[in-house]
């Protein structure tokens, strides 16, 4: 082979590599998420939470700009903070928390009014400080059947087995006092969880991709919760 040749072979393949990377670029930029419109968002900057919250047997106020979560000591469920939006599929969940007592929170995905489970539950992350659980509950323990099954102490093997594949646990170490950002992301059945930016899992179930998700809530467990910078974003 020549040496000009050669040369316009080497050109060639030079010019193929870079169009193959940029080419790769572009499909990681493209399906890389973006979630720009805010449909909801609060710093608990005011003095009271505002008329979109609702309170199910909660304590929780606002002091000194932070939400802090309170079930009253003599409920008996959890405090639940909610607010609706509009209805959404694809959706992110930004947070800061940090614990103060509570041994546990959850962000839940519901449907207001929705009649296919148990208080319209759709899906949630439960954060305790040694591990986060993200779990499809439409189709898992709030499915209507299911859930009064358990309720009436008549839970079969069968179902038991089929409710292990609708959670996924992830091991953390949260202290006490310290504060995190959560960031929760719903894509069609998947549901990934990140800690202070970085990935810590995902899990994948067909309840998640329920289409008209539209109350979250902040659910505390005892006392005390801190939650700040709360947002709503959709595609």
């Amino acid at each position: 082979m020549s040496f000009l040749k050669l040369s316009c072979a080497l050109f060639s393949l030079a010019l193929l590599t870079i169009a193959c990377v940029s080419l790769n670029a572009a499909e990681q930029k493209a399906e890389k998420p973006k979630f720009k419109t805010i449909v909801f968002a609060d710093d608990f900057s005011a003095a009271k939470l505002g008329k979109s919250w609702r309170a199910y047997k909660s304590g929780s106020k606002i002091e000194q700009g932070i939400l802090v979560g309170l079930k009253p000591k003599t409920a008996d469920h959890n405090a639940v903070d909610s607010v609706q939006t509009k209805s959404y599929s694809d959706v992110e969940v930004a947070l800061d928390f940090k614990f103060s007592g509570s041994p546990m929170f959850a962000v839940a995905f519901n449907e207001h009014k929705f009649k296919g489970t148990h208080a319209g539950h759709i899906c949630r992350v439960t954060v305790t400080p040694k591990q986060i659980t993200l779990r499809d509950g439409k189709t898992g323990v709030f499915n209507n059947a299911i859930f009064e099954m358990r309720r009436a102490g008549k839970q079969d093997e069968k179902t038991k087995a089929l409710l292990k594949t609708k959670q996924a646990g992830f091991k953390t170490n949260f202290e006490q006092g310290k504060w995190y950002h959560l960031l929760v992301r719903i894509q069609g059945d998947k549901m990934t969880v990140f800690i202070d930016g970085k990935q810590l899992g995902e899990f994948k179930s067909a309840g998640i991709a329920h289409a008209t998700k539209n109350k979250l809530a902040l659910v505390t467990a005892k006392q005390a919760m801190n939650f700040d910078n709360l947002k709503i974003l959709v595609p």
